[in-house]
């Protein structure tokens, strides 16, 4: 049965919601005995490996990989380095705070990336959209709070404010990925590489080398080959084959799944404002994928 280009894109997003659903389990399991430098960066190698092999299996030749102008190093380097900082900034805000909490605030990329695509991609929004930001927004701070929007509640704001300046950096990553037009296996091998590079440089300054342990190599493996790795190439080829902002707004299905695995599996508290929060996400999502996007003429 083919699929339009729509269709499928919604399809790779789809599956991106499922795996990158298990985001906040694999990586507080993962750093039981290692460090958000050392998480990430021995994540990153596994994710480095499993793209170059999906990508040698889906039949591209290494000079098509690696055999880049330099116009394109640059590109690939500052995804890369934005994706870095990301993870970096998710993983920490995971150790540090309430993981529910952590998950709004995370999920305001979607978001993100419909104002950055009216921005750098002249996409032009309907009633819809603006209401589903808005209200998106408004989620991200009833969560920051607690609901008490008068004073800041969580137990570390800097945790949070951390984790949206990272929420930021994967929205410009997704964006830009579009913007330069990259091929999908392409990019996302060079993303990992100079990711893998970057964290190995933080790594070295800011903490220290370290091997995973024996309850540490799972996770890893895990978060780098399937939920960093391979969900890259899908999200990048929904990102080129469809709408931005239509696609981004399908992984507001994301925190749900999340949130049960993280009430489930950790005991996480789960207060009233988190509850208003992933609804008022749920809404915005929907508003965002029921109105149509058009692009400036």
């Amino acid at each position: 049965m083919a699929f339009s280009i729509t269709t499928r894109s919604f399809i790779y997003a789809l599956l991106c919601v499922l795996i990158w659903s298990f985001i906040p389990v694999i990586s507080r399991i993962g750093q039981a005995s290692l460090d958000s430098f050392q998480f990430l960066f021995w994540s990153n190698i596994f994710s480095m490996i499993a793209v170059i092999l999906t990508a040698l299996f889906m039949k591209k030749t290494p000079t098509q990989l690696f055999n880049l102008s330099k116009s394109i190093y640059w590109k690939v380097f500052i995804l890369g380095g934005l994706d870095c900082l990301f993870y970096l900034l998710l993983y920490y805000g995971y150790i540090l705070e309430n993981g529910i909490a952590v998950l709004v605030i995370q999920y305001s990329w979607p978001l993100l990336i419909i104002g950055l695509s009216v921005v750098l991609l002249k996409d032009r929004l309907t009633l819809g959209q603006i209401i589903g930001v808005i209200l998106g927004f408004i989620a991200v701070i009833i969560t920051f709070t607690k609901g008490n929007i008068t004073a800041i509640a969580v137990d570390n704001p800097q945790a949070l404010l951390l984790v949206f300046a990272g929420a930021f950096c994967f929205a410009l990553m997704s964006v830009l990925s579009k913007q330069f037009s990259l091929d999908a296996y392409m990019s996302t091998v060079w993303l990992f590489i100079f990711s893998t590079l970057v964290s190995l440089i933080l790594m070295l300054m800011l903490s220290e080398f370290k091997l995973p342990d024996s309850s540490s190599w799972l996770p890893v493996v895990l978060n780098g080959v399937l939920i960093n790795g391979v969900s890259y190439i899908l999200w990048f080829k929904a990102m080129n084959s469809g709408e931005s902002t239509k696609i981004a707004s399908v992984v507001f299905l994301s925190p749900v799944l999340s949130m049960i695995w993280l009430v489930v599996i950790f005991h996480d508290p789960f207060v009233i404002a988190y509850a208003v929060g992933l609804g008022l996400v749920l809404i915005a999502g929907i508003l965002c994928i029921r109105a149509k996007s058009g692009r400036k003429a």
